[in-house]
């Protein structure tokens, strides 16, 4: 499979930042505390956000910064100073959708290079065209587009403009995100950063205190497009986006190390059913073949288990065998473990030899997360710092 289209991972912070591009990123998006829509997740502050441009592009691979908040007017009086301490080391681009922001990027930095977010509902060829007319270079289309659609757009720009697409991750119940149940139900505004996602409660439809329906949620399923990369890479998209800046670094690891392998590698069963165990929410295809049916719906949302337990991740080589770590969760010296790692074109199924903390003391079962220990594997792997294991059984 041809994979120079760029594969976009999500960074919630800066070690999350390291783990995408780690396993498989050729960039990242992260938000600042400010002017992001993912006002939870940890985001960066000016010196993390310095550290993590730096880190990128030690590393040759790109960093956008996430500016997309729909912005009111009381917002914009500090936008100035941000862009400014910003433009101190600056990303490769701006992810923006509201044009009051994009306009004073554009005066703080002159060569600003402008992607313009799924918030503006794109899903025609003349809206991108619009945007390419006014200084961007990449539009990111809404999520409510098939393939057939992003096919037909990308021959009417005639490169005049880049075409990116989500391709994995959550699918907001209204049009890109363009929310207000948020908003209204508990004053918390999506089109601010706030979402409390509220389409996802469980919720019952009553008359006079009557239930006139069984508990169901307004959400759609998670979006899982790993099977379909093969036409969307024959589509000519330049970017592929992994939606999830508040999802847990083993998540990214998992998400992106599959895609890459796809990418780089061609389908493997494997990759697929490893996307699949990371995932907490049901999945479906979205928008991709058209117009979505019940079946892209959680009306009745079953909480699904993560089937993948992250024991630890790998801090430093010894030799072969014998490596320093960081717990993440329970796990015991008798337990079987698979080896997440980017070097490694498949997993491999593992056993340790032993486990023990820094000062050499021998332990069979470790209960407390971010524990500093050295194990040894019953057989010899190249792996390297940011590798995981889980447990397998």
């Amino acid at each position: 499979m041809n994979s120079k289209v760029e594969l976009l991972a999500p960074a919630g912070d800066v070690n999350r930042g390291k783990i995408a591009l780690n396993f498989g990123a050729d960039a990242i998006y992260f938000g600042g505390k400010q002017y992001s829509l993912r006002a939870r997740a940890s985001n960066f502050d000016f010196s993390q956000l310095h550290e993590m441009i730096t880190y990128t592009h030690q590393h040759n691979k790109k960093i956008y910064l996430v500016t997309n908040i729909i912005c009111h007017e009381n917002l914009l009086n500090g936008f100035d100073r941000f862009i400014q301490e910003v433009n101190k080391t600056p990303p490769d681009a701006f992810l923006c959708a509201d044009p009051a922001i994009i306009r004073k990027i554009q005066k703080f930095v002159p060569n600003a290079v402008i992607h313009v977010s799924t918030q503006q509902s794109i899903t025609n060829s003349k809206a991108a065209l619009f945007w390419a007319r006014n200084g961007a270079k990449r539009i990111v289309t809404a999520r409510e587009v098939s393939l057939h659609e992003i096919e037909m757009m990308i021959k009417n720009v005639h490169d005049a403009i880049e075409i990116e697409m989500f391709v994995h991750g959550a699918v907001c119940i209204s049009y890109s995100g363009q929310c207000m149940l948020s908003a209204n139900m508990c004053l918390r505004d999506a089109n601010r950063g706030g979402c409390a996602q509220s389409c996802r409660w469980v919720s019952e439809l009553l008359k006079d205190n009557t239930s006139l329906s069984k508990t169901f949620s307004m959400s759609a399923k998670d979006m899982c497009l790993i099977k379909y990369l093969d036409s969307i890479v024959k589509a000519k998209v330049s970017s592929l986006k992994i939606e999830g800046r508040m999802k847990s670094e083993h998540y990214i690891a998992t998400v992106t190390n599959a895609y890459r392998k796809v990418l780089d590698h061609g389908y493997n069963q494997e990759y697929i059913d490893d996307v699949l165990k990371a995932a907490n929410r049901e999945v479906s295809v979205g928008w991709f073949n058209g117009q979505p049916t019940k079946d892209e719906m959680l009306y009745h949302e079953v909480p699904k288990t993560v089937s993948q337990l992250f024991a630890m991740i790998i801090d430093k080589k010894i030799n072969d065998t014998t490596y320093k770590v960081t717990s993440k969760n329970y796990f015991a010296l008798t337990n079987t473990f698979q080896v997440l790692a980017k070097n490694l074109p498949h997993a491999e199924i593992i056993n340790l030899k032993s486990v023990k903390t820094l000062d050499g003391l021998s332990i069979h079962i470790v209960n407390t997360p971010m524990s500093k220990l050295v194990i040894e594997l019953d057989k010899p792997l190249d792996l390297q710092p940011m590798d995981m294991l889980r447990i397998f059984n």
